[in-house]
């Protein structure tokens, strides 16, 4: 049986402090764009390199709406870790959980 995570509320995952990621929302309708654009390229069969050179900006604009997203929660941590909002076992768990993602990233 596969286990599932507890998902987290916003505030929940960044000790207490509410974070919106809206403004990422304007990028991620380029990328869909971009992505749909990729779909035509290839039912026009246009060359490789053309689509491999799209298929890297695609991702180029995911890892910069993954960084921004990963700088705003660790910016929400850093203001509850100084407001004292988070118990020491639960920076633990974060730091874990933290190190985790870092690692699966790299």
């Amino acid at each position: 049986m596969k286990k599932t995570k507890e998902k987290k509320s916003n505030s929940d995952a960044h000790g207490g402090i509410e974070v919106s990621h809206e403004r990422q929302q304007p990028r991620l309708n380029r990328i869909e764009g971009q992505v749909r654009g990729l779909a035509k390229m290839i039912d026009a069969k246009r060359d490789c390199l053309d689509i491999v050179h799209q298929i890297s900006a695609i991702i180029n604009a995911l890892r910069r709406v993954q960084k921004d997203m990963l700088g705003d929660h660790l910016a929400a941590l850093g203001e509850a870790i100084i407001a004292d909002h988070i118990t020491p076992q639960k920076r633990r768990e974060m730091a874990d959980e933290l190190a985790a993602l870092l690692k699966q990233l790299s």
